[in-house]
C-alpha cells in the first residue's frame, strides 16, 4: 500500500468547530522497505493515523500501530514531542537512556502505558510471540506522521555509513528526530 498521507488527518465526516471522524481506510500506512534489526522505518508495522496536529490545534498526534514480532528500531530521540504507548495486545519492552546512558528498560503489557519524555533516546523491541498493537500519543502533536510516510518504503544499507549519517542527519532536520544508530540494542 503506498501512502497518501501528508499533513492532512484524513476524515470520514466533518462536524462545527472542528470536530470529525477519522478515515482509517484513508489514513493506513504500512511500512516496507529495507529489514534488518534497527531498521528505523520499522518494516512490517501498520499505522493508522487517527489524529495529526491540523486536527488537534497541535496538541496531539493519536495512532493505532501494530508492530511486529521482534521489531525494533535503532535508539532514538524525539526532540519535538513526548511519546506515550498503550498497549493492546502482545507486549513491548522499552529502554530508555539516562543523561548518563544507562539504560533503564520499562516491560508493558496490555492494558499498561509507557510514556517517554522528548529529549530521552530510547528503543523499542517486540518482546511478545504475537504482534504487538498499541496506541500511540504523540503531544504536542508532530510531524512524525509525516516522516512515516517519507520512509514507508525506505531502503537503506546499515553498512553504508556515509547513507546512514545523510539519512540520520535530514532525518534529526525536518522531523527533530534524532536516530542514533551506534549505540548498540543490545548489550
Amino acid at each position: 500500500m503506498t501512502s497518501t498521507i501528508n499533513d492532512r488527518t484524513p476524515t470520514r465526516m466533518e462536524g462545527p468547530g472542528g470536530a470529525y471522524i477519522s478515515d482509517p481506510k484513508n489514513a493506513t500506512i504500512v511500512m516496507g522497505g529495507s529489514e534488518g534489526d534497527g531498521a528505523p522505518q520499522i518494516p512490517g508495522a501498520t499505522l493508522v493515523l487517527h489524529a495529526m496536529g491540523d486536527r488537534t490545534n497541535n496538541s496531539l498526534t493519536f495512532a493505532e500501530v501494530t508492530f511486529p514480532v521482534g521489531q525494533r528500531p535503532w535508539f532514538h530521540t524525539h526532540h519535538s514531542e513526548d511519546e506515550g504507548f498503550f498497549i493492546l495486545e502482545g507486549q513491548l519492552t522499552v529502554t530508555v537512556l539516562d543523561g548518563d546512558g544507562q539504560r533503564h528498560t520499562l516491560v508493558t503489557n496490555p492494558g499498561e502505558l509507557v510514556w517517554g519524555p522528548q529529549d530521552y533516546a530510547h528503543s523499542y523491541h517486540v518482546t511478545s510471540d504475537v504482534p504487538c498493537k498499541t496506541i500511540i500519543a504523540l503531544t504536542p502533536g508532530s510531524t512524525l506522521p509525516a516522516y512515516f510516510a517519507a520512509v514507508q518504503n525506505l531502503e537503506l544499507d546499515p553498512n553504508d555509513t556515509a547513507a546512514v549519517e545523510a539519512f540520520c542527519e535530514e532525518t534529526n532536520r525536518l522531523y527533530g528526530l534524532e536516530f542514533l544508530p551506534h549505540i548498540p540494542l543490545d548489550v
